[in-house]
């Protein structure tokens, strides 16, 4: 495994929140598999919350052989 992006923070990368990022990465595939792990430390909810924020999406993910 190995670690791409450390403490990314996608609305600093992107200026402010609701604009978009994009990134590009070459990976070398083995067996077969492509894995990507995605881990959000930032204040998780267990409800709906009042404003609507339920933290960072990614909204799409392209993999070209």
């Amino acid at each position: 495994d190995k670690l791409v992006l450390k403490d990314f923070n996608i609305e600093d990368a992107a200026n402010g929140p609701g604009k978009a990022v994009t990134k590009k990465f070459s990976a070398n595939v083995t067996s077969g598999v492509l894995r990507i792990h995605f881990f959000w430390a930032g204040k998780g909810t267990t409800v709906v919350p009042l404003r609507g924020d339920y933290g960072p999406l990614v909204s799409a993910i392209s993999v070209d052989a």
